[in-house]
């Protein structure tokens, strides 16, 4: 429940902060995801109406007015180039996973959103303290950044510190790696019910070999019995 409250607020302050985002600005907010399987970085690029023709004009790279899936993707890269990601104080690469462009009239009133999607193989140690950081350079003269990292959405993770810069153009994090383990380790609670069943089934086959021995001594006695009356 807590996750989720904190989620929420950090979705509603993204959202308030985009809608009031100024105008000649060029507003760049990043959202980290922790995953055992790696960093999922989604970067979400609005450009004020001040400025939209100008970042129109750098996915235009042809200038025909016209923007291409080729060029979208081609923006994309160039965005890629820009950021860093490191890991335990290693270059980590990030590969671009989706992108989502706007149309180009929503850019030019500065209601469109470019959204970009990053992903970085883990590189994470196989437990215990790791650190993460993350820069975004993209296009410094214009922008006006935004950075956060997601409550993880499994125990393993556990974030407990993030720092940022003035500008929040980079952050870093601290967190704790605590994998689950797979195997079959049993608790005291396992441990007992295992010896309350060997518990049970030895005293069974107590009882059963008892009234195995017991069964012959009284066939003899009703044998004696029947002796002794006809006698």
């Amino acid at each position: 429940m807590k996750r989720l409250l904190l989620s929420l607020l950090i979705l509603c302050a993204v959202r308030i902060t985009t809608a009031a985002h100024v105008l000649d600005q060029y507003l760049q907010v990043a959202q980290i995801a922790l995953r055992p399987e790696g960093v999922r970085i989604e970067l979400r690029l609005i450009p004020g109406v001040q400025v939209s023709e100008r970042i129109c004009a750098l996915i235009d790279a042809d200038g025909d007015g016209q923007i291409t899936t080729a060029e979208e993707q081609t923006y994309a890269r160039r965005v890629l180039q820009d950021i860093a990601l490191t890991l335990n104080g290693l270059d980590t690469p990030l590969t671009l996973s989706k992108t989502q462009f706007p149309a180009k009239q929503e850019m030019r009133e500065g209601l469109g959103t470019i959204r970009l999607t990053f992903v970085a193989a883990s590189t994470f140690d196989a437990a215990g303290y790791q650190q993460l950081h993350f820069r975004n350079s993209h296009q410094p003269e214009l922008g006006a950044y935004l950075v956060n990292a997601l409550v993880p959405e499994t125990s393993e993770i556990k974030i407990s510190e993030q720092a940022r810069d003035p500008l929040q153009r980079e952050v870093r994090l601290s967190f704790q790696i605590t994998p689950v383990n797979t195997g079959w380790q049993p608790g005291w609670k396992s441990m007992l019910m295992v010896c309350l069943c060997l518990l049970l089934f030895f005293s069974h086959r107590l009882a059963s070999n008892k009234a195995w021995q017991f069964r012959p001594n009284r066939g003899k006695s009703a044998e004696s019995e029947a002796t002794v009356h006809s006698s």
